[in-house]
């Protein structure tokens, strides 16, 4: 099982699939990184995730995607962590769930699972 994940200061999207398409899964709620870290842990061991693909922004904040690889890594050290650019998917997931006609309510709740589920189906479809 592959994990994809759009990493928020506050708000995280998860992403699964188990072969060439990815799903929307859930979005997480957490006060700090180690509180998302926790509950994502807790997905991995649920759903037997053996890959995670880390969504990433270049610049400042990127010591922030680092810093939580290295703390998953350290839980999880068979966890193969991929970190993948995540650039614009946020605007990408919106857009979409616009196109789809969903109701603005029900996307500002969706929106970082459709933005963890474009970052790994793009990973999926470099390979």
């Amino acid at each position: 099982m592959i994990l994809g994940i759009d990493l928020g200061e506050k708000t995280t999207g998860l992403a699964i699939s188990e072969s060439q398409l990815a799903t929307p899964y859930a979005t997480i709620v957490h006060k700090n990184q180690n509180e998302a870290l926790a509950k994502i842990t807790k997905v991995c061991n649920e759903l037997g995730v053996d890959t995670v693909i880390l969504g990433f922004v270049e610049g400042k904040i990127k010591s922030l995607f680092n810093s939580f690889a290295a703390k998953l890594q350290s839980i999880r050290p068979n966890l193969k962590i991929v970190l993948w650019d995540e650039t614009l998917t946020s605007r990408q997931a919106t857009e979409n769930m616009i196109k789809l006609g969903i109701a603005k309510n029900k996307r500002a709740t969706k929106q970082h699972e459709a933005a963890a589920a474009i970052i790994l189906q793009s990973y999926l479809d470099s390979k």
